[in-house]
């Protein structure tokens, strides 16, 4: 059984898939993070079919006080990232506190890495998150509610503030 599906060829494709679209993003491994015990980091990487890929990334420091990295590449997530646009900004620690206690009232740490739906010409919304040397991952097909949608939607909407027409919110 693998982190993102039981079959595991399945889970190889969509390791291979995600790990490109990273890179292609310039985002680093936060399994990799993870022999960093003191690092605390969330990230919600949104790959669409048919409009661009989106990186959010909250990086915690051991104050309390974080910084958040956006990055949208120009292509489509189901095919070439293309170019990256990238912006970083200080948190204030309020709205760090705030997030770290969705994450907790949501069991992030708790919810299974993967469901069974999947789908074509949608999205995959893909939580990942390090703590204390641990690391999980949440992975859903276009969810509409739930977790996983609610603590993308506060990574994407809420801290990085991007204006995303409805029609583009799958």
């Amino acid at each position: 059984m693998g982190a993102l599906r039981d079959d595991a060829r399945v889970d190889k494709t969509k390791a291979h898939w995600y790990t490109d679209q990273l890179k292609a993003l310039d985002e680093p491994s936060l399994l990799e993070e993870t022999k960093e015990s003191s690092l605390e980091s969330y990230r919600f990487l949104w790959l669409r079919t048919f409009h661009h890929p989106v990186a959010v990334r909250l990086d915690i420091k051991g104050d309390g006080s974080g910084r958040l990295t956006i990055k949208i590449a120009n292509g489509a997530g189901g095919y070439k990232p293309g170019k990256i646009e990238n912006t970083a900004h200080s948190m204030e620690r309020e709205q760090i506190e705030k997030f770290l206690g969705q994450v907790k009232n949501l069991g992030f740490w708790d919810l299974p890495s993967y469901d069974t739906t999947m789908g074509f010409d949608g999205s995959e919304w893909i939580i990942e998150g390090v703590r204390d040397g641990k690391y999980h991952v949440a992975n859903r097909w276009t969810p509409d509610k739930g977790p996983v949608h609610r603590l993308g939607m506060t990574l994407a909407m809420t801290l990085a503030n991007l204006k995303i027409p409805k029609n583009e919110l799958y």
